[in-house]
């Protein structure tokens, strides 16, 4: 696990403070890993969603069986994996 440091303005960091008594996080590394976390998963959302609305349009027709979403999922967490390693 690696360490990052975060710079915040008093009012974030007041902001942080409150979410963590607020929530009953263990401390401000667990508030951000989730913060983290959910903004990860909204991004894979999106481009499930827009991965789908490209097959919606696309005039061949594929039946969706578990398979063929779980393969859906991975290529988007792949490109995700892939995009977030060639912008760091």
């Amino acid at each position: 696990m690696q360490t990052m440091n975060v710079a915040l303005s008093d009012s974030l960091t007041e902001y942080v403070q409150q979410q963590i008594a607020k929530h009953g996080y263990e401390n401000a590394s667990a508030y951000f890993c989730e913060l983290v976390q959910a903004d990860q998963r909204k991004k894979e959302q999106q481009a499930l969603e827009a991965e789908v609305l490209r097959g919606m349009q696309c005039e061949e027709r594929i039946v969706m069986t578990d398979e063929v979403w779980e393969a859906m999922r991975q290529e988007v967490q792949d490109r995700l994996a892939a995009t977030s390693k060639s912008s760091s």
